[in-house]
């Protein structure tokens, strides 16, 4: 589409809110930090970003927010470092191990771990943790489906599974798992009991108060507006190098960038990559993170449409310009080789990508019209008009250049964008012809991606039954069995070339999230499950 310069007007007003705007963020920080001292003042982290944010308690945490301050209130048994996201690293357990079968996980717990009281954390701290998620039932719960917890001794934890797993490690990341002090949660009406879905009240106060052994413990949350956070006294490891974080809901990313920019905030969490050009030299620190997960395009194989043909599924492959969308994504993006993110185990090199071809796809689509007795093809588009969260990414823009793509083949594409939620729910309840999505998996491990398996979730949405791809369907099976982590190679690569094949989720983009701080800010990694570990910052003096 052309972009022509705004009149003279609306420009001048749009200046002007978004200074107001930024105003009312200094003014609010400028009283989160009243009564502290120019020090401690100089020494606090500020960090914008567009809030998704509802309960940071551990059973209940699902939302992007909240999970970047639960891993800095709770610790899990293992953790992430750096930009390595296939190797699980110790946390709150020191070591682990698999039994012969797959199926019994040992943890050793590190003994010199407190709580912010200054009590132990211990195996029934673990166990009454990962109870609780089960029977809390909240969203994640489903995490601990086939799995028991089992205390050994004080410092040892075993989890038992239904059936052999090789991704508990990964999952034990998350921060659903982070460990809370059991006695505290209980005396705050926390339960871990099988009817804990109703007589557990302590979400209200774990709302207002932490009980984990992380390097910061809560010092206020508001889900709308900002988040304190102080450093925890108690805490094991090193202290942080900000003993104080303000975590502040700045919805434009333009706003977040003027923060950075004049020094009001450290860190900018939703800068799009095509904001980030020339930002190098402005003397500010720019990480740029392959996302852990893909954009797609899923196309529905419900009878009644022409989809349902696999000419016409292969032909939508085959006709969609990758390296525009790439062009249109920004900087650091790149075509998307497989439904499987390449972060992970069984990721695709280059050679696998789809590649464009539209004369074979434009003669595929007459082959189908002739077959189906159709004029010509017609399809919807459904995509949410409101959806920014995956790297800053217009979804309209996108969409906009798949139906130009889609339109050069001979289908007639229709957009219909509505607000995320009935986007989502017209996708959820297999009402979409096309649609346009991202996964955010829950935990960084390819298992976790097994939900697009014909029959699964995912693919339920689009009508794929597993009836309909056995082949594929003893692919997921293998892929779910491996354990060893060359069988895992192995297992995974060869689902993710499957679905490459004929599965319905045609992959698009693995776009480029990027993480704008100001100089003084070190050690800045981005991670895709929590954004930061705001602990692992440091500070420059200089």
């Amino acid at each position: 589409m052309p972009h022509h310069p705004p009149p003279p007007g609306p420009r001048r007003r749009t200046l002007f809110a978004l200074a107001l705007a930024f105003a009312l963020t200094v003014s609010l920080t400028s009283c989160a930090r009243s009564g502290v001292s120019a020090e401690a003042a100089s020494r606090t982290l500020v960090v914008d970003t567009a809030f998704n944010a509802k309960s940071i308690d551990p059973a209940r945490v699902y939302q992007p927010t909240d999970y970047l301050v639960d891993h800095a209130l709770y610790e899990t048994l293992t953790t992430y470092r750096g930009k390595d996201l296939r190797t699980p690293k110790p946390g709150l357990a020191t070591s682990w191990s698999n039994s012969h079968d797959g199926q019994s996980w040992t943890f050793t717990l590190r003994e010199d771990a407190r709580f912010s009281d200054g009590s132990p954390v211990e195996a029934s701290d673990v166990v009454f943790s990962f109870d609780r998620l089960r029977h809390v039932d909240a969203s994640p719960a489903y995490l601990m489906a086939g799995i028991t917890a089992k205390a050994e001794d004080a410092h040892t934890v075993v989890l038992t599974t239904d059936s052999p797993r090789a991704d508990v490690p990964a999952m034990l990341a998350t921060p659903q798992f982070g460990v809370v002090n059991a006695d505290v949660v209980r005396a705050h009406g926390g339960t871990d009991r099988k009817d804990a879905v109703t007589k557990d009240k302590a979400e209200t106060w774990l709302n207002t108060r932490s009980a984990g052994s992380g390097p910061y413990r809560l010092r206020s949350y508001s889900n709308s507006s900002q988040i304190v956070l102080e450093a925890n006294p108690e805490y094991a490891g090193d202290a942080p190098a900000y003993p104080r974080v303000i975590i502040r809901n700045v919805p434009s990313a333009q706003q977040q960038l003027l923060g950075v920019q004049s020094g009001d905030s450290q860190i900018a969490l939703d800068i799009s990559a095509l904001q980030t050009k020339g930002l190098h030299d402005d003397g500010l620190v720019v990480d740029d993170s392959r996302a852990a997960e893909v954009l797609y395009l899923a196309v529905s194989r419900a009878k009644n449409l022409p989809t349902a043909s696999a000419d016409v599924r292969k032909a939508i492959r085959l006709g969609i310009d990758y390296k525009g969308l790439v062009e249109i994504a920004g900087p650091g993006s790149t075509q998307a080789t497989g439904i499987l993110p390449t972060v992970f185990t069984g990721g695709l090199g280059k050679a696998d990508a789809a590649a464009y071809d539209p004369g074979a796809a434009r003669a595929l689509v007459t082959k189908a019209e002739k077959e189906q007795g159709l004029r010509k093809i017609e399809l919807t588009l459904d995509y949410a008009s409101d959806y920014h969260r995956l790297a800053g990414l217009d979804y309209g823009v996108l969409a906009q250049r798949v139906q130009n793509d889609l339109g050069k083949i001979g289908i007639t594409v229709t957009l219909r964008p509505s607000p995320t939620s009935t986007s989502l729910q017209r996708y959820v309840d297999g009402e979409t012809q096309l649609a346009l999505w991202s996964y955010p998996p829950d935990y960084l491990d390819p298992q976790n991606i097994l939900g697009f398996a014909p029959g699964d979730f995912l693919s339920k949405r689009v009508h794929w039954p597993a009836k309909d791809a056995p082949a594929l369907g003893a692919l997921t099976k293998a892929a779910y069995r491996a354990v060893d982590e060359r069988d895992r190679l192995t297992a995974y690569t060869a689902w993710n070339r499957a679905m490459n094949e004929d599965g319905p989720f045609v992959p698009l983009l693995e776009p480029n999230f990027v993480t704008v701080a100001s100089s003084e800010v070190t050690g800045l990694v981005r991670n895709p499950l929590y954004y930061l570990d705001l602990a692992a910052l440091g500070r420059s003096e200089g």
